[in-house]
């Protein structure tokens, strides 16, 4: 039997939500050997409107690109989490940034709030949330390996020198330490 992980990661654009996309997806395919698909959605404007990547890692085929039953959905801001909440299915788990969102309380037994942008904030780079929000998807479904998220970070960010790679790598494992806390409270 195939494992496929569904995932949405939303927020704004100028978040980084794409790259956190294409890290989780390279580093599924070229660095754990599974099977990947990445679909992105924003809008003209650089920064400020909606933007999303839907991530799909599966062991097997994969036969649509987009995720129609998410394992989980990451809103990394307001807007994002307006247009998911009290909408994905009831296996979903949507967590949101505590510090860029105000949720809904009807909606909580679905939903897990983490302070993603304060996390970044104490490693001294706020650039640093999407990749702690790399390390939280994979610390709670398990889609990708640190080793391959380690190495996929160091191919990205390398040319930018060893403590740019560092930094990334720290607010990786920071996401993945937080994401496995959650796992064991809502999985």
């Amino acid at each position: 039997m195939s494992v496929q992980k569904e995932i949405t990661i939303s927020g704004v654009g100028g978040q980084g939500l794409i790259l956190c996309g294409t890290l989780l997806a390279q580093a599924a395919v070229c660095h754990d050997g599974k099977r990947a698909t990445l679909s992105s959605e924003y809008g003209v404007e650089t920064r400020g409107t909606f933007a999303k990547s839907d991530v799909i890692v599966s062991d097997s085929e994969i036969y649509f690109p987009e995720a129609t039953e998410p394992d989980v959905v990451v809103c990394l801001h307001q807007i994002a989490y307006e247009r998911y909440t009290g909408t994905v299915p009831a296996k979903t788990l949507l967590i949101y940034d505590a510090d860029q969102v105000k949720p809904r309380p009807e909606n909580a037994a679905h939903e897990a709030g983490l302070s993603i942008l304060s996390a970044a904030r104490e490693l001294g780079n706020t650039a640093t949330a999407n990749i702690i929000t790399l390390g939280i998807i994979a610390g709670i479904t398990g889609a990708i390996s640190s080793e391959a998220a380690h190495s996929a970070l160091s191919e990205r960010f390398g040319a930018k020198g060893e403590k740019v790679v560092a930094l990334n790598v720290k607010a990786f494992d920071r996401g993945a330490a937080l994401g496995k806390k959650l796992r064991t409270q809502f999985c």
